[in-house]
């Protein structure tokens, strides 16, 4: 009301408040999912007007990605196939149970005829329903996307048709409840273009609070048992709407009833990653067991949620979903989908499976025969049960309660922001999806029935095809009716009406206006927003894996944020042939709708707004001129969160350049978004990587070699290829310091052979006594002429040796440059430091070990028998290899006494301790550096043998670090050997 005139306002003031209430029935829904959506409908058909706030860029909630389906007990669909069933074992848990199965599953199949989806879908088996198929499923779609996106398009026809009847605000965060006494009025809401209020009766459909752990999350508050676990729900599931109801007075119940659900999928190298993907139930139903560490079926696949989570709970994990070929049949899109995806990995027989398993055969037995889908899985948080405190009775209906048990007038609350008085049966499939729309019609009715609207006006599906547009007139604030004056006042203060026509903007350089864009809408003329690029989607409608009503609910629309929650990178160019590349977006753009201020087109988005998102929760940075939203990239970040978070708000290019490699950007486009150019310029486009300092992917699958023998066989051959480059440099010399992380992967790969080699060296020595160990040492004394590549004469150091010191001169330098540009602005407590203070302590301990052999000063002297070509070949099987024995014609030479000096140092025990802790240093700094090198792509370890190679590196430096150790340790105790010593050469 104050961006009112002056005038103006003063001369409505009185006039408002006597006809408020004759402006017309308005309801207000806090949230587009499922639940906000039906709420929608069913104040729609009573006549009500209605405006959905929802804070995400697109409306569809977590309601849009269920994989299972909504439970419709004794629905039309089961009678017309024969199947009895009224419900009973669902209804037995009291009367809101039974207004759920009688009443909801009317409410489905409502919902179901108004969105025009029944032919796509079927009925299912799923757990917790015995043997009675009982649950809608879509054959070849997600059921929730397609109810849901369904639904949407309804709708989204409306808000364009008649604007005036429903609004659907997007990125508008609600922050607070408006109330006048003990009466809520409205919404009061924050977008990119400032705060404003939406006024009506409020429905809070926002859903649960199992997506978000952190420390004053509503999670650590009522379940800190849960914050260990994973969860299916993304950070949108924040409890928001719970918080906004109880700040004007709701009651909250059953808050710590937060449902665990069993197939949540564990990703290959995703394991440690908080959020994870729902593995659909129909799997389970269509046939689908789950196995135990033993390959042992440990639960009935049919028993609810709970049941099966509990018995996991008390197993043995690792634990796996399987699902044989010939099973998978009426599931056969959903295995064929998440098998694409990596979720689930498709093996040519049980015995194979029971092979990667470590496990006999024969616990596999109840898999079956041929090809098998498996996925690794893990109990997650799924959904709450528990919320806001809302009636169920006739008199309270869908109205939101409070702390003594009355009605808030003007709230209401639906899906799993309100709390189940059901939750008994709350875990069982489908009946989340089915609260949510039950819950959803009874508070739009609700709301309708207290704004005098209790009977249908006109059904949704004419108000969706009424193409019959008001003509908008102009008209000044003097020449309007007074009701036109006070809808003209409320629709400025909710920022909704302009007081002039702006003036003419100058027309964009290039690209498609959002105005072209919004008119091809249609099922044969649909354009959609993807990153920025506008692109004709009408060939592709029809075959759309994810069904049409995906695409048609987005058409005209930016479409960015939803395809990247759901399809991998390279999705638009592997279906090029089915679309067609319009231009660039021209008003806005860049991924997402354009920001205030600026956007694609014009001059960009000023840095004003960007450094405006500074948070974890909304993160901007400025990468080569454009802004950045990395907000869902942030808890997923390889090099940690506090990488991010430094530079949020701020231009990060030179940083990034530093440390990412060429086309990071674009590989991680499903976690980040491009929101558009910045005013300025910025910074230079990224440059194109050089040939030479850029690997292909690591191969995917076993590379045709499985099992443990394939995880050593590329093992070897890899590290011999890098040892082998690493000596026989080919390329371009580059005396330039970077970070480039190829340096300390070579480098290591070098050191680590040569390392295994020098502690088998020192074992045997130990075991064979002081001339192996003398032998050894005048080996490597007597190739000093391979030095200063042989042309110098008496040189001091061999060619192996500078070969060593390189590397390592190289791993260093690399180590500290890495460390100087990614680490500096971590804690200890991050562990980001743990290579590189690990890594400081073996340079101590080098150089101190150099100090003590390579580089001592007054060594004595002793006599042996060399072999003529360095190795004693005819004494390697026993245990002597670096000396002839006497009379073998081999030549006597004068060789350094190491063995003395050894037990001159490994006597004094401090220098036994030191040796010891240096080792395991080294030990640790090597598992630690082994678990980042093999999953590099310079390694090309097949990405099914990486976990195999990693614990094989493992053992392997526990093994030469037994061998290192056990060498002071052994001198230390053991009686010394006499040794001659001769005059020095």
């Amino acid at each position: 009301f104050s961006q009112v005139p002056g005038v103006l306002r003063d001369s409505v003031a009185d006039l408002a408040s006597p006809l408020e209430a004759d402006m017309g029935k308005e309801v207000v829904i806090v949230g587009g999912g499922l639940a906000g959506l039906t709420a929608a409908c069913e104040a729609l058909e009573k006549g009500c007007n209605v405006t959905i706030l929802e804070k995400n860029r697109n409306l569809g909630g977590n309601s849009s990605k269920a994989t299972c389906g909504i439970a419709v007990p004794g629905s039309e669909l089961q009678k017309a196939s024969g199947i009895q069933d009224t419900g009973a074992d669902l209804m037995a848990e009291g009367p809101a149970a039974q207004a759920l199965i009688k009443i909801g599953t009317k409410d489905a199949e409502w919902l179901i005829d108004q969105s025009g989806v029944k032919d796509e879908l079927t009925l299912r088996l799923t757990p917790g329903h015995g043997r009675t198929p009982r649950t809608l499923g879509s054959a070849e779609h997600f059921p929730g996307a397609v109810v849901t996106y369904a639904v949407l398009h309804q709708l989204d026809g409306i808000s364009k048709a008649k604007p005036d009847r429903l609004k659907l605000i997007t990125g508008a965060v609600v922050t607070r409840i408006v109330t006048k006494g003990s009466q809520v009025t409205g919404a009061e809401y924050q977008t990119e273009s400032g705060s404003a209020v939406a006024s009506g009766e409020v429905i809070i459909a926002t859903g649960g609070f199992a997506g978000d752990s952190s420390p004053n999350s509503i999670l650590a508050q009522v379940a800190p048992q849960f914050l260990s676990l994973p969860s299916t729900s993304d950070e949108r599931n924040n409890g928001d709407g719970i918080r906004l109801g109880a700040e004007v007075g709701a009651a909250t119940e059953k808050m710590n009833q937060v449902s665990i659900y069993p197939t949540a999928a564990v990703l290959p190298g995703q394991e440690s990653e908080k959020f994870k993907i729902v593995l659909s139930d129909a799997i389970c139903g269509a046939g689908g067991i789950m196995l135990n560490a033993d390959g042992r079926r440990f639960v009935d696949e049919l028993a609810s949620a709970q049941v099966r989570s509990d018995a996991m709970m008390k197993g043995k994990a690792p634990f796996r979903l399987v699902i044989s070929e010939q099973k998978s049949e009426s599931v056969k899109w959903l295995c064929n989908f998440y098998a694409s995806r990596n979720v689930m990995k498709k093996y040519g027989s049980a015995a194979a499976l029971a092979a990667e398993m470590k496990c006999p055969a024969a616990n596999l037995q109840d898999v079956g025969s041929g090809a098998v889908y498996v996925a690794v899985i893990t109990p997650a948080l799924y959904s709450c049960s528990g919320g806001l405190s809302v009636g169920f009775d006739e008199s309270t209906s869908g109205k939101v309660l409070s702390r003594t048990g009355t009605a808030i007038a003007g709230l209401y609350a639906a899906g799993e922001a309100c709390a189940a008085p059901y939750s008994g049966i709350f875990t069982i499939s489908g009946i989340p999806l089915l609260h949510c729309i039950f819950t959803g019609r009874m508070a739009g009715a609700a709301a309708a029935k207290t704004l005098g609207a209790s009977t249908v006006v006109e059904s949704l599906s004419k108000i969706a095809t009424s193409t019959v547009k008001a003509t908008e007139v102009k008209k000044k604030p003097e020449e309007m009716a007074q009701d036109e004056l006070l809808k003209y006042v409320k629709d400025l203060e909710a920022g909704g009406a302009t007081t002039a026509p702006a003036a003419a903007a100058a027309p964009a350089d290039t690209g498609v206006s959002l105005e072209e864009i919004a008119k091809h809408k249609t099922k044969a003329d649909g354009w959609v927003i993807l990153f920025g690029e506008v692109y004709d989607v009408s060939k592709w409608i029809p075959i759309h894996p994810g069904g049409e009503k995906a695409i048609e609910a987005y058409l005209g629309q930016d479409a960015t944020e939803e395809w990247q929650m759901i399809h991998k990178p390279g999705t638009i160019e592997k279906n090029m042939q089915h679309l067609k590349k319009i231009g660039k977006v021209g008003g806005g753009g860049g991924g997402a709708a354009p920001v205030a201020g600026g956007g694609g087109g014009g001059d960009g988005i000023p840095v004003s707004e960007v450094e405006k998102h500074n948070k974890k929760e909304d993160a901007w940075i400025i990468l080569f001129g454009e802004a950045i939203d990395v907000t869902k990239w942030i808890p997923i970040h390889p090099g940690g969160e506090q990488a991010i978070m430094a530079y949020l708000g701020k231009d990060a290019t030179e940083e990034w350049q530093m440390i990412h490699k060429p086309g990071t950007v674009e590989k991680n486009l499903q976690h980040v978004k491009k929101m558009g150019k910045v005013a300025g310029g910025g910074a230079a486009a990224p440059p194109p990587a050089a040939a030479a300092d850029d690997e292909a992917p690591a191969p995917e699958g076993n590379g045709g070699i499985p099992g443990v023998l394939g995880a050593f066989i590329f093992l070897l051959l890899n590290v011999a290829k890098i040892a082998l480059k690493t000596v026989f440099f080919t390329g371009n010399f580059k005396f330039t310091l970077d970070n480039n992380r190829k340096g300390t992967i070579r480098s290591a790969v070098f050191l680590i052979t040569f390392i295994i080699i020098h502690a088998l060296g020192n074992f045997v020595d130990m075991l064979s006594g002081p001339q192996e160990l003398n032998g050894e040492g005048y080996l490597f004394d007597r190739i000093h002429w391979t030095g200063g590549l042989g042309f110098v004469k008496d040189f001091p150091f061999s060619a192996v040796e500078e070969y060593l010191a390189l590397a390592l001169m190289l791993h260093i330098s690399v180590a500290l440059k890495r460390t100087w540009d990614i680490s500096m602005n971590y804690t200890l407590g991050t562990g980001r430091w743990n290579m590189i203070l690990s890594g400081l302590v073996i340079l101590f301990f080098l150089t101190h070990h150099l100090q003590d052999f390579r580089f001592y000063p007054h060594y004595d002297y002793v006599e042996l028998y060399a072999p003529k070509y360095g190795i004693a070949f005819d004494g390697l099987m026993q245990g002597r290899i670096f000396v002839e024995k006497a009379g073998s014609g081999a030549e006597k030479v004068v060789a350094r006494d190491l063995y003395s000096r050894e037990v001159a140092l490994f006597k004094d025990l401090n220098t036994v301790l030191l040796y010891t802790v240096c080792v395991m240093c080294f030990v640790t700094h090597l598992c630690l550096g082994w678990k980042k090198l093999i999953p590099a792509d310079a390694m090309q370890i097949p990405r099914d043998h990486q976990n195999t190679v990693i614990y094989m590196g493992w053992v392997a430096a526990l093994a030469v670090g037994g061998m290192y150790i056990s060498v002071p340790w052994y001198v230390f105790f053991a009686t010394p050997q006499v040794v001659k010593h001769v005059s020095p050469p």
